[in-house]
């Protein structure tokens, strides 16, 4: 009697601990979609003084931009959900972005002007300079949903709802992006704000690694 009421003690934790991880790790996904957000919102005020803010250049340009970006990370996430290391590997993504964070604010008029000088059509021009400044970082955080998808499924009757379960999480996380960035840290300094943000997302990165290095074992298993 007291072994099976041991086990279910056990089970109770374990099924306590693995609902902890759980919403630990679509916290991951909720993070990179609000930082997503208030990325392309920033990226067009950035933009603005050598390309305007016309119709086309924010929805042209930098929606076009930042969806292509979020495909193509989505795929490469999708790729690397299924190897080894893959919280190292969502690691190194995440301090990679961080790193590109801190620095965009620094040569972000160097390449808009170069850009500029070229004396592209306005459309053409703020479609490369989005792709060149903001391409990158998107990609990165882009490829964590389909991570933390593969990470929650166990089984794979699970893998609808969990896909599911993430997309609406962090689709909520960059709506709070979205109204934070637009109603209120698009009047403060872009840099100190990209730079924080930066900042934290290398944070994050760090620990998925250290995380799993100091207890040698899957961070989400």
């Amino acid at each position: 009697m007291e072994n099976e009421f041991g086990k279910a003690v056990e089970a109770s934790v374990g099924m306590k601990g693995h609902k902890v991880r759980s919403a630990g790790i679509i916290s991951l996904a909720c993070v990179c979609g609000w930082f997503v957000m208030e990325l392309e919102i920033l990226g067009v005020r950035m933009l603005t003084p050598y390309f305007g803010s016309a119709i086309y250049v924010v929805t042209g340009s930098v929606i076009g931009v930042f969806l292509l970006s979020m495909s193509a990370g989505y795929m490469l996430g999708g790729l690397v959900s299924n190897r080894r290391h893959t919280e190292k590997i969502m690691g190194i993504n995440l301090i990679i972005a961080g790193v590109w964070w801190c620095v965009l604010p620094f040569f972000v008029d160097g390449v808009c002007e170069a850009i500029f000088n070229w004396a592209l059509d306005e459309k053409w021009g703020s479609l490369i300079a989005t792709l060149v400044l903001f391409g990158v970082p998107t990609m990165l955080l882009a490829t964590v949903s389909p991570t933390v998808v593969r990470w929650l499924t166990r089984r794979p009757e699970d893998a609808g709802f969990n896909t599911g379960l993430v997309l609406t999480a962090s689709t909520i996380a960059s709506f709070g992006g979205c109204v934070v960035t637009a109603f209120y840290l698009v009047t403060l300094s872009v840099r100190a704000t990209i730079c924080t943000s930066g900042a934290v997302i290398i944070a994050l990165g760090v620990f998925v690694i250290v995380y799993t290095q100091l207890f040698k074992r899957s961070l989400f298993c």
